[in-house]
């Protein structure tokens, strides 16, 4: 074991000059982001050609560059290729216009460049933009001084996995990794110390691993928290993803049976030979920067273990999502989102007055992507509040176009994320966008989802009722599709309450699900509380709905969500009549 005092120290740097090189080949532009930056913490340097920035590079420590994409002689994508390869530590990001969106996403996916931004630029998102990249400079340097400790001080079983693991590959063997990351060390060592003191944490899960796997798997202890396991072709089969499930099975529960003992929480992953282009340092890394997340949305997408395979797919996925992340300002500053609307029927007369208004994203290289794949990565790296700021403003422009041209009786929904319910800054972008544009509150509906409330019920129930006193309406959405209690509902401003489309599915065949459906909406007639049926599928559903009193449907029975020009004809083709003779 090392002295403490031998380790070379690893501290998070507190940058004294944090300087940014800028470069393009037109004097305004540099002269423009100079002024941004003039009363920043930021020293700025400038440079009109790439030959120029090399230099300038090599002359100062510079941390970030921002470079035009579009140059003479050498563009902004090759010259960040050569930042990378001769300064590997700085952080380079791309300036392009519209027109060189798809060069500037390849060079985005080489990994030259942490980021593209747009033409034309806001002068506070691009200082925004150059702090993440200064943080990002910061995590770098932290991810380096690590990495070069674990160099210097590499455990000699790591040595021993890399020889054996380049030895199988030389000899051209079928083989498997397997990788176990064990975590909240810090609690598993006290019960350690004080129980079994001549005992490690990864010598107990090595044990249990041998009871599990083939006696011919190598197991090494290549880290603190971290066993990587050789699988010999002979285990290579159809039946080792199920007994890597079995062994994580194994292990949660050998380590959990008593009171005192703290339940073993572990992650792993595993790949099999060859590995797609990648040596085995670079596959140790892979695994062993699978985040968190990744393994949430592997169990999301209806996997049933949290074993991870680290295969091509799975790649292919991490440099999709990667692509997404690094798109969505672009796709802001560009209007490459648009709204689509699903009309809300008034069941009394059959007119529509009111959408739910929802994001659509034509992505220039991966096509349409779905609103729940780039929600849900936006919500992660929290980008989810600059598309919460764009869907708030290009509702409220189209409502008061449609209020103008179709009546003041139009009115939307907007959805609104868990995020943007943390802190008053959603209810400070409303105060201005109704200031601004004169619109009467009460035609914008917010929805919350059941679940979003549950969570956080004092600060959401805080934030709601701040929006509701701006004179907004409030509509509890997804209901019942988690929680199904009116417990909150009496504390919370709520106008709307839209039923989730799980309960609509059995209306037709299950009593107990429409003798539900009719309390709930008796009480929330007494409540004042509006009834919307979401997920309407058939129009047999409608007319019971109708009869239990529900106020507005909303469903493809009426309508899938529609581009704007669509939903204008449907509001001047009023009111919309099912056949009489539907259900006779």
């Amino acid at each position: 074991m090392l002295n403490m005092s031998q380790q070379p120290a690893i501290y998070n740097p507190v940058l004294q000059d944090r300087s940014l090189l800028v470069v393009d080949d037109e004097e305004n532009i540099l002269k423009a982001i100079q002024r941004s930056f003039k009363h920043t913490k930021y020293r700025v340097y400038t440079a009109s050609s790439a030959e120029e920035a090399l230099k300038m590079l090599k002359l100062h420590d510079v941390q970030v560059v921002l470079s035009d994409f579009r140059m003479p002689e050498v563009n902004g994508g090759a010259l960040v290729k050569d930042v990378q390869l001769q300064h590997p530590d700085i952080v380079s990001m791309i300036l392009t216009g519209q027109a060189d969106f798809h060069a500037a996403v390849d060079v985005l996916n080489s990994g030259a460049a942490y980021k593209f931004l747009s033409k034309p630029w806001n002068n506070k998102e691009l200082i925004e933009e150059v702090d993440q990249a200064f943080d990002e400079y910061q995590q770098r340097f932290i991810a380096k001084s690590k990495e070069h400790i674990t160099q210097q001080y590499v455990k000699p079983e790591r040595v021993l996995f890399d020889r054996a693991a380049e030895h199988l590959l030389l000899q051209n063997e079928k083989f498997a990794v397997a990788s176990i990351l064990v975590s909240d060390l810090s609690l598993l060592d006290c019960y350690w110390q004080q129980h079994e003191p001549n005992t490690s944490i990864l010598s107990s899960v090595e044990s249990i691993i041998s009871t599990y796997l083939s006696p011919s798997c190598e197991v090494f202890e290549v880290d603190v928290d971290q066993l990587l396991v050789i699988i010999p072709e002979s285990e290579c089969n159809a039946n080792l993803h199920d007994s890597l499930v079995v062994l994580g099975e194994a292990l949660s529960l050998t380590c959990g049976v008593d009171k005192l003992h703290p339940k073993l929480a572990s992650q792993l992953a595993y790949a099999e030979s060859p590995f797609e282009g990648s040596n085995i340092a670079q596959l140790v890394h892979s695994i062993r920067n699978i985040s968190n997340s990744d393994y949430v949305e592997h169990l999301t997408k209806g996997q049933n273990s949290d074993v991870i395979r680290l295969d091509a797919a799975h790649l292919a996925q991490k440099k999709r999502k990667q692509t997404i992340q690094n798109s969505i300002q672009q796709a802001i500053n560009s209007n490459q989102f648009c709204l689509y609307f699903q009309p809300k029927v008034n069941l009394s007369n059959g007119i529509v007055e009111r959408a739910e208004v929802l994001m659509r994203w034509e992505h220039s290289s991966l096509g349409w992507v779905s609103p729940e794949e780039f929600i849900s990565l936006s919500e992660l790296d929290g980008q989810i509040e600059k598309i919460g700021t764009w869907l708030f403003k290009k509702s409220i422009a189209d409502l008061v176009t449609l209020r103008k041209q179709y009546g003041d009786k139009v009115s939307l929904a907007i959805n609104v994320s868990p995020r943007q319910l943390q802190t008053s800054q959603i209810v400070e972008e409303f105060t201005y966008l109704l200031q601004e544009t004169g619109l009467s509150p009460e035609c914008i509906e917010l929805e919350i989802t059941e679940g979003c409330v549950i969570d956080d019920l004092e600060q959401t129930g805080k934030i709601l009722w701040e929006l509701k006193d701006l004179g907004l309406r409030i509509a509890i959405d997804d209901f019942g599709s988690g929680y199904a209690s009116f417990a909150y509902l009496s504390k919370l401003p709520v106008d709307v309450l839209k039923l989730d489309k799980v309960l609509i599915d059995d209306l037709e065949t299950n009593n107990d699900m429409t003798d539900m459906l009719k309390s709930i909406i008796d009480l929330c007639g007494r409540m004042r509380i509006e009834v919307v049926a979401e997920g309407v599928e058939n129009e047999r559903q409608v007319n019971m709905l109708k009869e239990l009193g529900c106020h507005y449907i909303q469903g493809y029975v009426y309508s899938r969500p529609i581009t704007r020009e669509n939903f204008e004809k449907i509001l001047i083709n009023q009111p919309f009549i099912y056949p009489k003779d539907a259900h006779q």
